[in-house]
């Protein structure tokens, strides 16, 4: 499953299910597959995607040592979050809405 994020003043970011569900709790969401965050509040949930991400980065710094020789490469979550991040800023900037919605 696919979910399409929308800003009122923006352009669309789809990103896959799993990714954008947990991406939505992070922002303090319920992580249902449909929902909207108003204009006033899009700020305080980028500050707390933002914290999470952080917090997970340094997580993670621990563990890459240890998978130095894994060959398979992932994407990680907080690559991942970057078109989100960028949506959710600029619809700071411009005073608008966010939504998503399954594709």
């Amino acid at each position: 499953m696919l979910i399409k994020f929308k800003g009122e003043h923006t352009g669309s970011v789809v990103m896959f299910g799993k990714n954008a569900t947990t991406l939505l709790k992070m922002m303090g969401q319920s992580g249902n597959t449909k929902g909207a965050i108003t204009a006033p509040d899009v700020a305080a949930a980028l500050a707390e995607l933002k914290t999470a991400l952080g917090k997970m980065q340094s997580d993670d710094a621990v563990t890459q040592d240890s998978d130095q020789n894994n060959e398979e490469q992932t994407v990680s979550l907080q690559t991942r979050a970057v078109p989100l991040i960028n949506l959710l800023e600029e619809s700071v900037t411009k005073n608008g809405y966010v939504m998503w919605e399954p594709e």
